[in-house]
């Protein structure tokens, strides 16, 4: 009786390839979450100005290792045009990614609580500067106050002298009635005479700027 043949082995198991695109994508999706709970905390403002360039930087590198893989790339490929897009709009809109996102309101009971600066990257902005009228004699508030997409507003207080210099890359722009809309409006008050109590410099991206007294 003729022996019966040994069955051949089994073949060894493929390498498990590494899905580049899934892990590049869970760090984007972390670092966005991280960003936007400590602008929501208030705890710090996020470098987005840094991390979507170098999101896209990722992107890139990852579709760059893993060209000659077959698996499709399509969510990569999308995420990156939506970063270019992003960036492209910024650069170009002055759009500050910093700030976070919502709606905030900020009113400081004396002049010493003023800050230099606020932003916020999406939403509406509101700062009210009624009760921080007791600015020294002689001395000069120089306020910054920044909205990427959206609305700001700011009030100060009805007989303070207020120089106003306000712009919207694509919006309207309102300053004490008198108004102005379009791509890059911008309206600038002087105070007639003697030193202003608040130094405005305001500016949005995309929406409008807007300062009344109260």
């Amino acid at each position: 009786m003729s022996a019966v043949p040994e069955p051949p082995p089994p073949p060894e198991a493929p390498p498990a390839t590494v899905r580049v695109g899934r892990i590049v994508l869970g760090v984007l999706v972390v670092l966005v979450g991280v960003g936007w709970l400590l602008e929501v905390l208030d705890v710090a403002d996020f470098a987005w100005d840094v991390i979507l360039p170098a999101a896209l930087i990722l992107i890139g590198g990852s579709l760059l290792l893993s060209a000659r893989s077959a698996t499709g790339h399509g969510g990569l490929i999308t995420i990156g045009i939506v970063l270019t897009v992003i960036l492209v709009i910024g650069s170009t809109l002055d759009f500050p990614f910093e700030g976070g996102v919502g709606q905030r309101s900020y009113r400081p009971i004396a002049a010493d609580q003023v800050r230099a600066e606020y932003r916020l990257g999406i939403g509406e902005l509101t700062l009210d500067l009624t009760d921080a009228g007791d600015v020294p004699v002689g001395a000069t508030e120089r306020v910054r106050a920044r909205v990427g997409i959206g609305r700001l507003l700011v009030i100060v207080p009805p007989g303070a002298t207020t120089r106003v210099e306000a712009r919207a890359s694509l919006g309207n722009v309102q300053v004490f009635g008198e108004e102005s809309s379009g791509v890059g409006a911008e309206r600038l008050v002087e105070p007639d005479g003697g030193m202003p109590v608040f130094d405005l410099t305001l500016s949005a991206g995309v929406g409008q700027v807007e300062v009344r007294r109260g």
